[in-house]
């Protein structure tokens, strides 16, 4: 059965409307400590603005690669992830922030390896398992290995919020890509064992479970950030406070254009604002996820799978701590949330997507 053009145009439109509305909200949320920080209301919106323009023309890019040249440099690709990970834990390259270092300063620039790392796996991954389809557990060495050593690279950073992502999608892609159901069910187990491992072994994740079920037992401390979120969220009703009138952004909400600006567009948009943005990662999600379906081999079916499912993790993670539903992790919204080179990853992503579908539509044709 033919894809429509509409799932492919639906990837595109949805990806340009997020950006869009991020850029809006960024303002919103910022412009305060932007002015108060930095002298200039302006400063995070133009460098967000600056990156979309450049999205666009790395979306086109991904909308016209030829696809078996990924496939082809799939080990080029997974290599150079790695050894982007690793250079944030040299000193005076990478860059520490609030006790993680995940960023990597060339003076000009700063960006997160792990933006574009967990999206190489996703190609390395459809490009290797397509050659060599994971049917018993030796043909899984390479892509557990390969799945493994990047979720350890981002842990120590640490960053145990991609991490899950990483390591959700990397299940996900093993299971289209065939792997047995007995090793698959291990492989969860494994996951559902490992994370209260990891946040065991880490005080500061035991005080966040703990801010968690009880923000006001500690509401200046570890509550605090997931409190102001509840006031934002509540505060908007319905319809919102109005846009551009948040109270929370004027230095109450931490990482107001971040992590949390989800929030901002509760308190502002209401929750008709908050429905209206979820459906329209959900119009975006569920196109993947179609394309996935009908792609034309496997090797499309996996890449579709795997940038669909960082997509969708990192969007529901984030949402969902916003919101309280889960423990507080600094996760950034896809498309939305500040930050130039991530805005410009998730966009070629779109790109590659709206590729995948085009070659679709394009080899069943009559």
């Amino acid at each position: 059965m033919k894809l429509t053009y509409k799932t492919q145009y639906t990837i595109l439109i949805s990806t340009i409307l997020l950006a869009l509305i991020g850029i809006v909200m960024i303002y919103s949320s910022s412009s305060y400590s932007a002015r108060i920080n930095y002298n200039d209301a302006y400063f995070f919106v133009k460098k967000q603005a600056i990156a979309f323009g450049a999205g666009i023309v790395v979306m086109i890019f991904g909308c016209v690669l030829n696809l078996e040249i990924l496939k082809k440099l799939k080990w080029i690709i997974f290599i150079i992830s790695i050894v982007l990970l690793a250079i944030v834990f040299i000193p005076g390259v990478g860059s520490e922030s609030y006790g993680a270092t995940r960023w990597i300063n060339l003076g000009f620039v700063t960006f997160q390896p792990s933006e574009i790392a967990k999206f190489g796996l996703m190609i390395f991954l459809a490009g290797y398992m397509a050659e060599n389809p994971p049917t018993i557990f030796k043909k899984m060495i390479i892509p557990l290995l390969a799945g493994g050593s990047v979720c350890l690279l981002i842990i120590l950073e640490p960053n145990m919020s991609i991490t899950m992502c990483v390591g959700m999608a990397l299940i996900m892609v093993l299971y289209i890509g065939g792997s047995p159901k007995k090793l698959f069910i291990l492989m969860v187990v494994f996951v559902l064992v490992a994370v209260p491992l990891l946040i065991i072994i880490e005080p500061y994740r035991i005080k966040r479970i703990l801010a968690f079920i009880n923000p006001w037992e500690n509401p200046k401390s570890e509550g605090y950030q997931l409190i102001q979120s509840y006031y934002a969220l509540g505060s908007g009703g319905l319809f919102g406070v109005g846009l551009f009138r948040s109270r929370q952004k004027y230095l109450f909400l931490p990482f107001a254009e971040n992590d949390f600006i989800f929030s901002v567009i509760g308190e502002e948009l209401g929750l008709v604002g908050c429905i209206f943005v979820i459906a329209i990662f959900a119009l975006l999600i569920f196109s993947g996820i179609r394309i996935a379906m009908k792609a034309k081999n496997k090797y499309h079916t996996m890449l579709a799978t795997g940038l669909t499912a960082i997509i969708a993790l990192q969007t529901i993670i984030n949402i969902a701590v916003v919101s309280g539903s889960i423990p507080p992790t600094g996760v950034p919204l896809p498309y939305i949330s500040a930050g130039g080179s991530s805005l410009m990853v998730f966009m070629f992503v779109s790109g590659l997507l709206y590729n995948i579908a085009s070659v679709t539509n394009r080899d069943l044709s009559p």
